[in-house]
């Protein structure tokens, strides 16, 4: 171990019993626990590659509570603790952070993620941080850890920002790698692994896992909060991405593999490429992605399925033609139908993402994304509720279209209204949602889709506990 590193704590925060235990209790539990803070595991490599003492936990995946999470970092002892957080669990990160400083008075906490890179002075009024990590991460933590043991100038770190006599001082920005093959593997044997629950959806291959192959996205939809990575688009190439996957499979005994890229099909090209070197390899393992409407072709959705791809996301959002334009999509309805059929000749599971409650919206409307999406030939459905956020385009439109509910940030979870188009009700917004669900599982075809998958006792659980997720969100009375 490197004497010149200060030693750090890697941790994504735990969720609270209120948060386990209230309404969006299953949803928590069902999205939050089911991939690994890869974004944590990428800086806790970037350090342990150079030396230093490192650690990282999910405290979230181990259920643990904050004091528990407090006595575990504790008990490492570290110089730095670096936290992550995400809007709707801001709170969560600033609980920690003050019962650290009270356990650990002499610890530096820093805070990254997407939240802080969009509210930088407001996080620092919060005397509980010492640092934000502003934008991408890796080069900067390793550039403060170094300047902190060092005694160095923090102004000549690029990417933060810290209080210096009651101000907020933020450094230059920190410029995005350019090549992000020279980043390490994440760090997931520092993980517990077997924690990480899949949707019951998400078999029949398990275990499985989430990738993370590209960075940033060049579309401009105005949901999209782009304060990290802005309109970029970088990419590990074909060989360090299967790379990833082969350590998966022989190392952690993977069976299948999530890429969870904001963009995985920028091109056909590219995800040619990958495909390609799977084949070349001869990589047994199953596999999903996101796909575009606009981009994918027949050829590219066969050769993928012969790699081992067995579903493909497509973001749908909205069934109406004019909320697709007014929310910059920049795909049809008529692509979308047409990939999601071309999906399905080719043996995959289509996989549609809407929204509901986008700036322009209407009770019609969304009946109308419900109509669609019951047309199409997709297995399974994702349905959120738009939730504005200040990095996102739409922020500077919702006065003009709605009506922002609230800005209490632990309802900022894209399950419960916190903006309600003009015209509309939070509660007509809330039972549109639940019936976008209902209305799509629960029809003959839907489920003879899913009952073709059963294939062993460890499915007939899985849809046991999808059923009974179904039930306790949507058919249900919300408490």
């Amino acid at each position: 171990m490197s004497a010149s590193l200060p030693s750090i704590f890697f941790v994504n925060p735990p969720i609270t019993r209120a948060q386990r235990e209230g309404p969006l209790g299953p949803v928590i539990k069902s999205l939050y626990f089911n991939s690994p803070p890869l974004g944590l595991a990428y800086l806790a490599a970037v350090v342990e590659r150079a030396g230093g003492r490192v650690a990282l936990m999910d405290a979230a995946v181990e259920d643990l509570s904050m004091e528990e999470t407090v006595e575990r970092i504790a008990r490492f002892a570290p110089d730095v603790v670096g936290l992550t957080s995400t809007t709707n669990f801001f709170c969560n990160a600033l609980e920690l952070a003050e019962a650290l400083k009270k356990t650990l008075p002499g610890v530096t906490l820093m805070l990254g993620g997407p939240h802080v890179s969009s509210h930088v002075e407001e996080t620092l009024t919060n005397a509980g941080f010492d640092f934000a990590c502003v934008g991408e991460g890796e080069t900067t933590t390793l550039e403060l850890l170094r300047a902190l043991a060092a005694g160095e100038s923090l102004r000549e770190v690029a990417g933060i920002a810290f209080r210096d006599r009651g101000a907020v001082v933020r450094t230059a920005p920190r410029p995005l790698l350019e090549n992000l093959d020279e980043l390490p593997m994440p760090a997931r044997h520092l993980l517990k692994l077997d924690r990480y629950i899949p949707q019951p959806n998400d078999g029949p291959h398990l275990p499985k896992t989430a990738v993370i192959s590209s960075r940033g996205c060049p579309y401009r939809c105005i949901f999209c909060d782009h304060g990290i990575y802005g309109n970029t688009y970088r990419s590990f190439s074909a060989g360090r991405i299967v790379d990833e996957m082969q350590e998966l499979v022989t190392r952690y005994g993977i069976r299948d593999i999530a890429f969870v890229d904001s963009l995985f099909m920028i091109s056909v090209k590219r995800v040619d490429d990958i495909v390609e070197e799977i084949l070349r390899r001869g990589l047994k393992v199953h596999w999903t992605c996101t796909i575009r409407a606009n981009i994918t072709t027949p050829e590219i959705l066969e050769k993928m399925k012969a790699a081992g791809c067995w579903r493909v996301r497509l973001g749908v959002e909205a069934g109406n033609a004019e909320v697709l334009k007014l929310i910059r999509k920049e795909v049809t309805k008529e692509q979308v139908a047409r990939v999601a059929r071309m999906a399905d000749d080719a043996g995959l599971h289509p996989k549609g993402f809407f929204m509901l409650g986008h700036p322009g919206e209407t009770r019609a409307r969304i009946l109308e994304s419900i109509d669609f999406a019951r047309s199409l030939p997709l297995t399974d459905i994702t349905v959120q509720v738009n939730t504005p956020l200040p990095g996102a385009p739409q922020w500077a439109m919702i006065r003009d279209h709605g009506e922002l509910v609230t800005q209490d940030l632990k309802k900022y979870s894209f399950w419960e209204p916190v903006f309600v188009p003009r015209g509309m009700t939070a509660d007509e917004l809330q039972e549109l949602h639940r019936r976008f669900y209902r209305a799509f599982y629960f029809r003959p075809i839907a489920i003879w889709r899913h009952l073709r998958m059963i294939r062993t006792w460890s499915d007939v659980r899985r849809y046991w506990r999808a059923l009974s997720l179904m039930i306790n969100m949507f058919v249900k009375k919300r408490r």
